[in-house]
């Protein structure tokens, strides 16, 4: 049983009388007749010394709080009707309002949220107080988005770009080291053969790593996941590094497999953590920064690649190993930040560890609303286990949710957006663009779909889902046909080389309109905490499969097109 403390510093006010009925005396904190040592603060709360009320098993034991005068105390954010006069008095201006924790009817935990968790949530003394908590909000927010994007989908379009730069280089350095070993050189269907299972090797380690992210996910958390992912980098960097000194073409198939295994790990884990994270009316915009990192990364990869960088003859194992940089700064940054609170409450029980992730991330916005939320989903959850992916196929009421998720999953790559990036050298060769050029030109792609990335993220809660992926598809379809018919022409027009590199920039800039972003955010809000690790497994294995039949048979398409040469002048 806790000690009744001593006396408080302050009068009671009009709310005395019905506090006295409880045990409120007038000069002594509330004893409650439950109240267990057990009650404490959590991990990371600081408690100051007018310290709130804390909770244990729905008793409340309250502490002496000479600042707060609780006769004219009221909830700074109110939790909604229904209140007491009494309720109201023990609120005492607590910066969130949370559940009872004895209170196990969901209409109860949202329409009568009695009382401030045992959370870290504080009697705020003045508005500066609560300004500063403000501040906070945004920037913890921001940081997580960040650290998780450096090293999940910004690792993803880095890789999936730098290939691209040394493709002539890593083409003559497996040649050599074939007719090295055999003496005989390699024939050139065979180097063709082998470039494109070097860049096919990353969707291929993409498929193992979405099939492992699921139970990661659920296992580890979506932070630790993230942050056991980058084994996977350290080890392909080091592969990378060491191939060409090694003379083993085989290090770099060996380091490109490695680092699909991570981008497929990451591409699921990472917008299923940020969703998790964000608040509600953030969501979608939140969601859609996995798709500003990749965009981002794929500018990053094909400003590294340029020859007066890294693309050189001499540099391109650095070029490839490049790739931990972004992995040491996810390493540093990402175990400073809160985990997932979706997952800290509905999978692990952790109530304590929810409400301070919480705190962290949402500073004094009012977490009622949120607290209710997710307090009716783990008691919807409970006795359940995490779903696997058949699952999803066999269960009636989810069939129009794994429909759209199969069939946008499977475009998203299907469309060859991604794969122009690993062989856009050769596409703007095709279209006729000089040489020299080239490398400039592919930067221009990336810069494309990074605008189109930043403007989707700050509409998509106004326009919706809906718009910008119909929207963005159909404008796809129109500049793919445009693209088609300038290439089989542009022997008989001077100035349809510039059409079909235009074409090729408006087919970028359509596809970040929507489908680049969108399609990652569709398990997070399509399926619930105990469905949507398995929905990402299913997402992210058809996109990887996709990609990788599209990479491993763009080169051949592009050879056996009859198609006329023509150049820009």
């Amino acid at each position: 049983m806790c000690a009744s403390p001593g006396p408080t510093a302050h009068a009671p006010g009009p709310g005395s009388a019905a506090l006295a009925a409880s045990g409120w005396d007038g000069g002594t904190a509330l004893a409650p007749r439950a109240c267990t040592p057990a009650a404490r603060f959590p991990r990371g709360a600081k408690p100051t010394p007018q310290a709130s009320l804390l909770l244990n098993a729905g008793e409340m034991c309250t502490r002496p709080m000479p600042s707060c005068d609780l006769g004219r105390s009221t909830f700074q954010n109110p939790p909604g009707p229904g209140l007491s006069e009494q309720e109201l008095q023990l609120g005492v201006n607590c910066t969130g309002v949370a559940t009872l924790q004895g209170l196990t009817e969901t209409s109860d935990v949202q329409k009568r949220s009695r009382a401030c968790l045992y959370s870290g949530v504080r009697c705020v003394g003045s508005e500066e107080h609560a300004g500063v908590h403000a501040q906070t909000q945004g920037r913890v927010l921001l940081q997580t988005v960040c650290a998780a994007g450096i090293g999940g989908t910004f690792q993803f379009g880095y890789n999936l770009s730098i290939i691209n730069a040394p493709t002539v280089h890593i083409q003559e350095f497996t040649n050599q080291t074939w007719q090295a070993r055999t003496g005989q050189p390699l024939p050139d269907h065979l180097i063709l053969i082998m470039w494109s299972l070097i860049v096919s090797l990353y969707p291929l380690g993409g498929l193992f790593g979405a099939l492992l992210a699921g139970p990661l996910a659920v296992m580890l958390g979506r932070k630790k996941s993230l942050l056991v992912n980058n084994v996977f980098v350290v080890a392909a960097a080091i592969l990378f590094g060491f191939s060409h000194r090694a003379g083993s073409f085989e290090m770099i198939m060996l380091g490109r497999l490695l680092m699909g295994v991570s981008a497929g790990v990451s591409m699921s884990i990472q917008p299923m953590y940020l969703g998790e994270s964000a608040p509600k009316e953030f969501r979608g915009a939140v969601a859609m920064t996995s798709a500003i990192f990749t965009a981002l990364g794929i500018v990053m990869g094909q400003v590294v690649g340029l020859r007066e960088l890294l693309g050189g003859r001499q540099a391109w194992p650095l070029l490839l190993a490049s790739c931990l940089v972004p992995g040491v700064l996810q390493l540093a940054s990402l175990p400073l930040l809160p985990e997932s609170p979706r997952y800290l409450l509905i999978d692990r029980g952790d109530t304590e560890a929810c409400l301070a992730a919480l705190q962290r991330l949402r500073g004094t916005e009012d977490l009622a609303a949120e607290l209710a939320e997710l307090e009716e989903e783990r008691v919807a959850c409970q006795g359940l286990r995490a779903w696997r992916p058949w699952e999803l196929f066999q269960d009636r009421t989810l069939r129009r949710q794994v429909v759209s998720l199969v069939v946008l999953g499977s475009a998203m790559e299907l469309c060859g957006n991604d794969s122009m990036y690993a062989y856009a050298s050769s596409v703007f060769r095709e279209a006729g663009v000089p040489p020299e050029k080239v490398q400039y030109a592919i930067i221009g792609t990336g810069c494309c779909e990074l605008l189109t990335a930043c403007i989707s993220c700050m509409v998509i809660e106004r326009v919706g889902r809906r718009v910008l992926l119909i929207g963005g598809y159909c404008l796809m379809t129109c500049w793919g046909s445009i693209f088609t018919a300038a290439l089989c022409l542009q022997s008989s027009f001077p100035w349809m080389p510039y059409l079909a590199m235009s074409c090729i920039f408006a087919f970028i800039l359509s596809f970040g309109i929507g489908p680049a972003g969108v399609t990652g955010i569709l398990a997070t809000e399509l399926f619930d905490q105990m469905a949507r690790p398995a929905a990402y497994m299913v997402c992210g294995a058809l996109m990887w499969i996709m990609l990788f039949l599209v990479g491993l048979g763009f080169p051949f398409i592009m050879v056996g097109l009859p198609l006329p040469q023509g150049e820009l002048p």
